[in-house]
């Protein structure tokens, strides 16, 4: 998977503006989600994807108990060229597109796993990514 096929994704499915928003969706996303996941998993989706795209899953601590709104707080915090966008909808956009591009056994064990934080709305239910 190239990286710019993940960035076209997030961009159609949160209906963003070009490529730079996407990348700008993508690392507040997963940086907020890398703190949340424990660093086995963050490791292992890093591993299925492009490194400019997994490196944001590692960026800083992991395994912190974060509320569903402190998540949606840290992607707001975290976006530049998409302020004002729905945290939700750019999560789901992200967490799409990963869930795509990862393969089967991860994505049912991430989808799992934000179901057990609380995330239920940022597991797209259509598009890329929705359980099959």
């Amino acid at each position: 998977m190239e990286r710019n096929d993940f960035y076209r994704s997030v961009e159609q499915q949160a209906n963003l503006g070009d490529e730079a928003d996407a990348r700008d969706a993508t690392q507040a996303v997963l940086s907020a989600l890398g703190e949340r996941l424990d660093d086995t998993r963050s490791q292992r989706l890093d591993g299925d994807l492009p490194a400019e795209i997994g490196d944001h899953l590692a960026e800083g601590p992991s395994g912190r108990a974060l509320s569903a709104d402190e998540f949606r707080s840290r992607v707001a915090e975290r976006t530049d060229r998409t302020d004002g966008r729905d945290p939700d909808q750019l999560s789901r956009a992200v967490v799409g597109a990963l869930l795509e591009h990862v393969d089967e056994d991860e994505a049912d064990g991430l989808r799992e796993r934000l179901e057990e934080f609380g995330y239920d709305e940022i597991v797209p239910e259509s598009g890329p990514g929705a359980e099959r």
